[in-house]
C-alpha cells in the first residue's frame, strides 16, 4: 500500500481532436504506468489535464481562450495527436488543438507530436478536415521532430518509451526538492500519550515504572495503573512507552523505570494549557459548489486539504487560507475532485466510477498540527445537464 509522499508534479495536456478518444486514454494510462513505476522514487507526478476532466462551465469568452487559460497556461508538457482530422477553427489559427500546441511551443516547453496511420473507413474522412492536417503536417517537418505510428499498440509502446527519454533528461532529473505540505510545530500526541507524559509529570519521582507479573504487564505513574488486564492493551500502552522514549520526553532508566526528561516537562506543562478539542467534518451544498463545515469545540485554522483514494494514494492538494474559528466553511475546488474521480481507482464502480475514496484535512489547533482523514464516497451527479461529482461523508476527530 503507498503512502502519501510529497512530490513535483508536472502537468501533461493531451491535445487532439474529438476522433482521438482511444489515444487520449492510452496516454492517459501511460503517464499513470509511469506515476506507479517511478513516482515514488522519482518525486515526480504526472498529472495528465484534458478538457473532459478539467474544464467546468463558463460564460463571457471564446471556448478555445478559455481552455487556454484553465488548461494551457499551467502546462508543462503537451502531448498532441492527430489521427484523419485537424479539430475545430479558432479566431486565431486553424483549430483547437494546433493553437495549443503552437503557443506551448512559443512559451519555449515541451511539445510530443504523433500522427496516425491507423487504416480507417475511407468513407468517413472528411476531404477539408484532411487536406488542412496534410498541411499541418507539412508545416512541422521544418520545425521539429514527430512520430507516427500503424496501430494503437505501436502508439502505447511508442510514447512510453519517448516519454521515458525525456523525463531522463537533466531539466527532469534535477528538479529542485519538492516544498514541503504543512509541518508540525512539535509532534502531536495521542490520547494515551497525553494521559500518560501528564500523570509522569505529577509523579513526584517524575517516572513510569513497569513491571510483569502473574496478572500480565503494567504501566503505572502517579499511583494510577494504564493497562487493562488484555494483551491488546498491553501492546497498545508497550507502544506508548516507546513512542513517548523516541520523543525524547522520557529515558529508560532501566528495564521497570523510565523518567521524564526536561524536554518531557515542557511538554506537560504546555500540554496543561490545551483544552481537548473535537472537530466534526461534513459536506454541505450541491454538487456543483459543495464546501466543507469544520464545526469544533475550539478555534482552529484550516491549512490543507489532500484528496486521496481509498487506499492512501494522494492525488492532488489545496492549500486553504482562512482565519482561525469554530464555525468554518470551505469551498472545494471541484477541478480536484475530478483529479481524484478520474484517478485509477480499483475500487470504483465499473458502471459510474462512483465509489470510496479519503480526504486528509491538516490544521493548526493552538499552535499544534492536527489531521484528520475523513471517508468519503465519490458520487456522479447532472446539474443543467452537466456533470459534477458530488461527495458524501461526516466524521468527529479529537484532539
Amino acid at each position: 500500500m503507498y503512502m502519501g509522499f510529497q512530490a513535483n508534479v508536472l502537468n501533461v495536456l493531451i491535445a487532439s481532436p474529438g476522433d482521438m478518444a482511444t489515444e487520449r486514454d492510452i496516454v492517459t494510462q501511460e503517464l499513470f504506468r509511469w506515476n506507479s513505476a517511478n513516482g515514488l522514487a522519482r518525486r515526480l507526478l504526472l498529472q495528465p489535464v484534458k478538457w473532459e476532466t478539467h474544464a467546468s462551465p463558463q460564460m463571457g469568452s471564446h471556448p478555445q481562450h478559455i481552455l487556454n487559460e484553465r488548461l494551457l497556461t499551467d502546462a508543462d508538457i503537451v502531448v498532441g495527436v492527430f489521427g484523419t482530422r485537424i479539430g475545430t477553427a479558432t479566431p486565431e489559427f486553424i483549430s483547437g488543438s494546433v493553437e495549443e500546441i503552437k503557443r506551448h511551443v512559443a512559451a519555449g516547453k515541451l511539445a510530443m507530436l504523433y500522427f496516425s496511420k491507423v487504416p480507417v473507413d475511407p468513407t468517413t474522412i472528411d476531404q477539408v478536415q484532411w487536406s488542412a492536417l496534410l498541411a499541418f503536417k507539412e508545416e512541422c517537418r521544418s520545425g521539429g521532430l514527430y512520430a507516427e505510428y500503424e496501430s494503437h499498440e505501436q502508439f502505447q509502446s511508442d510514447f512510453s518509451h519517448h516519454l521515458a527519454i525525456e523525463l531522463s533528461r537533466p531539466k527532469y532529473m534535477w528538479l529542485e526538492a519538492p516544498m514541503l505540505g504543512v509541518q508540525p510545530a512539535e509532534p502531536v500526541l495521542s490520547v494515551e500519550e497525553r494521559k500518560l507524559l501528564l500523570a509522569a509529570a505529577d509523579d513526584r519521582n517524575g517516572q513510569i515504572l513497569t513491571f510483569t507479573s502473574m496478572g500480565g504487564f503494567s504501566v503505572q505513574a502517579n499511583d494510577l495503573n494504564f493497562v487493562e488486564n488484555t494483551p491488546r492493551s498491553s501492546a497498545q500502552w508497550k507502544r506508548v512507552l516507546s513512542r513517548l522514549n523516541e520523543l525524547g520526553y522520557i529515558d529508560q532508566v532501566n528495564s521497570e523505570v523510565y523518567e521524564l526528561t526536561e524536554s518531557g516537562f515542557e511538554r506537560a506543562d504546555k500540554e496543561r494549557t490545551l483544552q481537548p478539542i473535537s472537530v466534526s467534518l461534513s459536506f454541505d451544498g450541491p454538487a456543483n459548489s459543495q464546501i466543507l463545515a469544520l464545526r469544533s469545540t475550539g478555534l482552529i485554522t484550516p491549512k490543507q486539504i489532500d484528496f486521496l483514494t481509498s487506499s492512501d494514494i494522494q492525488i492532488s492538494s489545496m492549500p486553504v487560507n482562512m482565519e482561525p474559528g469554530t464555525d468554518l466553511k470551505i469551498p472545494l475546488d471541484h477541478l480536484k475532485i475530478i483529479e481524484l474521480f478520474s484517478a485509477p481507482r480499483p475500487d470504483k464502480a465499473a458502471f459510474d466510477h462512483s465509489g470510496p475514496a479519503k480526504l486528509r484535512v491538516v490544521f493548526d489547533i493552538q499552535g499544534r498540527r492536527g489531521e484528520g482523514v475523513l471517508p468519503v464516497l465519490l458520487q456522479p451527479r447532472s446539474i443543467n445537464n452537466q456533470r459534477w461529482i458530488h461527495l458524501t461523508g461526516s466524521g468527529t476527530f479529537d484532539f
